[in-house]
């Protein structure tokens, strides 16, 4: 497979998460924060992880990558909160600074040619266009940042079913503690109390739980602890929006309200005619959280295992199928730019899509690829099963990379007892297995894990 030179990102918060990257076949290192789709994270951390890299011996030469947030349009905001634009140039003027500051971080010293990330959700393609732009051409100018890539992140979704998805008590409360809501009138019918969600969920700067106790949580409290702002005159709030693409991207066609080939097309369009090197479709952290992911198995030449798994009782469920990501890998060779695939992979998912989508240069993980951290000596409580503080394990990595770097198929380990998956799971072992033969490729190796990311052999 000398003719491939595809690569896994995993996203890592520290030092020893980068570690874990490397050693379980990551081939691009990314500094970011795990608490929202695409966080910023400051360039000490940043610093931290390139230190890290540079220090540990690898059998490849690994990338590193950040991004400047996955929302430009955080600028200055009017009374009522509107983002009001200072001049023509603010946000493409912050974003390029940004990602000066990012590239300075990572520095050069693991890898010359290293990766910006810049977030573009929610942008009419004017505006994508105009920033991009203006990082690509600002980073050229640099001495030392000329070789840097710039990568566009745009987010798949499906309108439908995050409507169908938001009223669930689980979703609600994980978004709550992420602080994706905002305050609403009490008659707005996608409005709920927070108080209801308060305890156990919010935290403060430090990670510190805010409210233990039902009693302890009131408008005032709230507001006190900057969970609402001053002026609030109640605790109701909704979740936050998805940006929907109709009006972002107002000439595709979007018949079922899913991002669709139309859209697709649009935003490698506007990435390639900017300059940049690479897109990357990701899911927003809202559908993140409502179990929905970018990859979706039915109704097509994989085996649809989405199916059989379900998270806090919601089914997984997909945006794109197989052949729609065939057209968006396509669509980017021809218009000259590299195609990564994120947006809550796991390795059922991924370890198909290296075998029937060979062409696929790049997938992004860090969900899959983390666990829950346990402190072996037993001083303090293991750490809380989110997708905050999970850590990246190698085990989980392994699972993702791709079959010339060592990728295995890591299964959770729920689905062992689950009436009715061990036939899906027969399925996908043949499906891979017999193309990797054709491939040349030696037995995919395949395991059952558990929330720790600890790896039992599979055997049915």
């Amino acid at each position: 497979m000398r003719d491939l030179n595809r690569k896994l990102l995993v996203s890592v918060f520290s030092a020893q998460e980068a570690r874990e990257a490397v050693l379980g076949g990551g081939r691009i290192v990314d500094s970011e924060d795990p608490k929202s789709a695409l966080g910023n994270i400051s360039p000490r951390h940043i610093m931290d992880i390139s230190d890290a890299v540079l220090d540990f011996t690898r059998d490849l030469d690994v990338q590193l990558s950040t991004n400047i947030g996955e929302d430009q349009l955080l600028f200055r905001r009017s009374q009522d909160g509107r983002a009001i634009e200072k001049s023509p140039y603010e946000i493409a003027g912050k974003a390029a600074q940004a990602a000066i500051g990012v590239a300075c971080a990572m520095g050069t010293h693991v890898h010359p040619v290293n990766l910006v990330k810049v977030g573009l959700d929610g942008m009419e393609t004017d505006k994508i266009g105009e920033v991009l732009s203006e990082v690509v051409s600002t980073l050229r100018r640099t001495e030392h940042f000329s070789h840097t890539q710039v990568m566009s992140v745009l987010f798949a979704q499906s309108l439908p079913l995050w409507e169908e998805r938001r009223q669930s008590d689980n979703v609600r409360r994980t978004l709550v503690g992420l602080r994706e809501f905002d305050p609403t009138d009490q008659a707005d019918p996608k409005g709920f109390d927070l108080q209801d969600y308060a305890v156990g969920t919010l935290r403060d700067r430090r990670g510190e739980i805010l409210f233990t106790d039902r009693s302890q949580v009131s408008l005032a409290t709230l507001i006190r602890s900057g969970v609402l702002p001053q002026g609030a005159n109640s605790t109701t709030v909704c979740t936050n929006e998805l940006f929907a693409q109709t009006r972002y991207f107002p000439a595709a066609k979007m018949p079922d309200r899913r991002t669709s080939r139309d859209v697709i097309a649009a935003m490698v369009d506007v990435t390639a005619e900017s300059g940049a090197d690479a897109i990357m479709i990701d899911t927003s952290i809202l559908s993140k959280v409502s179990n929905i992911c970018l990859v979706d198995t039915a109704g097509s030449e994989m085996v649809n295992i989405n199916a059989v798994v379900a998270r806090d009782g919601l089914p997984l469920r997909g945006i794109l199928p197989l052949d729609d990501l065939r057209f968006f890998v396509d669509y980017c060779h021809y218009r000259g730019i590299a195609a990564n695939a994120a947006g809550s992979i796991e390795s059922f998912q991924v370890q198909q899509l290296w075998t029937l989508l060979p062409a696929l240069d790049q997938a992004s993980t860090r969900g899959a690829a983390s666990g829950v951290a346990a402190d072996p000596s037993g001083v303090t409580q293991e750490g809380s099963d989110t997708r905050q503080y999970r850590v990246i394990k190698r085990s989980l990595v392994r699972g993702l990379a791709p079959p010339e770097h060592g990728g295995v198929l890591n299964l959770p380990v729920a689905l062992k007892t689950q009436a009715g998956a061990q036939e899906t799971i027969r399925a996908l072992l043949a499906s891979i297995g017999d193309v990797r033969q054709k491939l040349g490729l030696p037995p995919l190796k395949s395991f059952w894990v558990d929330r720790y990311g600890d790896p039992k052999p599979v055997e049915l």
